[in-house]
């Protein structure tokens, strides 16, 4: 791992652990886990996808696999599924949620 993976690393870790919350993870191989995450509730990413949406900053490290489009997120009794994932290089990912009626 180059020093700015590291660093970034690090970063990630001190930022979900203050700011993160524990949500339950649940992957769609089965299974589930608590995890932290940063978490943007209630958002509407654009007009023509209407519904609730959580946006959250995850580690993959702290995922049991890497993330897939259908796996669940339940935050505070409400349940999501992962619609959109966005990885960065440095083991962050951005999880777009769609709250299930």
């Amino acid at each position: 791992m180059s020093p700015w993976q590291a660093a970034v690393n690090e970063l990630n870790a001190a930022a979900v652990g203050i700011f993160g919350k524990e949500v339950l993870y649940l992957p769609e191989t089965g299974g589930q886990v608590s995890v932290r995450a940063v978490l943007e509730e209630a958002r509407q990413p654009d007009d023509t996808t209407p519904g609730v949406w959580a946006v959250l900053f995850v580690r993959v490290a702290d995922l049991p696999a890497p993330p897939v489009a259908g796996d669940e997120l339940e935050i505070d009794g409400a349940r999501y599924k992962v619609d959109d994932i966005a990885a960065d290089s440095e083991g962050g990912v951005i999880l777009r949620a769609r709250r299930r009626q």
